[in-house]
C-alpha cells in the first residue's frame, strides 16, 4: 500500500504504525506521532493504529 510520510509517497506491506516506524528504525519513545492529522503522545499504543491506503504519517521529535 502507499501512505504518505514525512510529506513523501511511501511504500509498504506493514499493517500498522507501530510495524511501520519500527522497520524504519524510529523510536517513538520520546517523539508526537500524527496521523491522519490526529496527534498521538509518546507511549501511546501504536500497534492499534491500521495503516490506510494514502494515510499521511508523521513524527516530530522531541528536543529539550
Amino acid at each position: 500500500m502507499e501512505i504518505i510520510y514525512q510529506g513523501k509517497k511511501a511504500e509498504t506491506d506493514a499493517a500498522t504504525v507501530a510495524e511501520f516506524l519500527a522497520g524504519l528504525g524510529v523510536r517513538t519513545i520520546a517523539a508526537l506521532v500524527e496521523y491522519k492529522g490526529v496527534a498521538h503522545s509518546p507511549g501511546d499504543d501504536l500497534s492499534a493504529l491500521a495503516l490506510e491506503e494514502g494515510a499521511e504519517l508523521n513524527v516530530f521529535h522531541m528536543v529539550a
